[in-house]
């Protein structure tokens, strides 16, 4: 099992380096992993603070908007 960190995390949600978003995607999508709440925490904060998202809409996948 793979544990994310906070970098595997932003990266796929923000793919703002194609090739660290691609191999986030990939461990993400087709690996066993987990997070932690301190993680998830520390996502939140960095795109609050850093990147100044308030909101992050989830759609699961399959479904449309």
């Amino acid at each position: 099992m793979v544990m994310l960190d906070t970098n595997i995390i932003l990266r796929y949600l923000l793919n703002d380096d194609e090739q660290m978003a691609s191999e986030a995607e990939t461990i993400i999508k087709y690996m066993p992993v987990q997070v932690s709440i301190e993680i998830i925490a520390e996502v939140v904060y960095v795109l609050k603070g850093v990147y100044h998202v308030d909101y992050i809409i989830c759609i699961p996948q399959g479904e449309r908007v």
